[in-house]
């Protein structure tokens, strides 16, 4: 997968060693990222639109302080915690995770960025659907899940 990336003329962001902690919510997951590269607070919900997920961010704080990452712990009750490596790559606006488990399982994401609402869902479902073909996932491969799931 990583030689298919390459090919692609990819950007590699680097390797983080990521903890996520989820917290219980009434809707969507809420979700704390410790890592190596990426830290942040996020909360926010997929839903299933035909081979791909949508997600909607409701909060998205990078890099939240001591005093945010207390507060959260005070007043949501823990329900998971996920350890991974992460390898980040981009192509274009496409964030591209090779993920790791404790377990040995390995998982791929694709993620189409759009923050600047340059693309409509659709296109983006498109463009994430394109490089999946393209790196030779098969749809049977898809599994419709967060790890805390798994």
């Amino acid at each position: 997968m990583e030689n298919k990336l390459i090919q692609f003329n990819s950007r590699f962001l680097g390797v983080d060693m990521q903890t996520d902690t989820y917290f219980e919510v009434s809707h969507g997951k809420l979700k704390l990222r410790e890592g190596t590269i990426e830290n942040l607070i996020t909360h926010y919900e997929r839903t299933h639109d035909g081979g791909a997920e949508k997600t909607n961010v409701y909060r998205y704080d990078l890099n939240p302080t001591v005093e945010e990452i207390e507060k959260l712990k005070r007043t949501h009750q823990q329900i998971g915690v996920i350890k991974k490596e992460r390898k980040i790559y981009f192509v274009d606006h496409i964030k591209v995770h090779i993920d790791k488990l404790p377990s040995g399982e390995e998982f791929i994401e694709l993620e189409a960025i759009d923050r600047l609402n340059q693309f409509s869902d659709e296109e983006l479902k498109h463009q994430c659907l394109h490089l999946k073909d393209k790196l030779g996932i098969h749809q049977s491969e898809i599994i419709q899940t967060g790890y805390l799931k798994l």
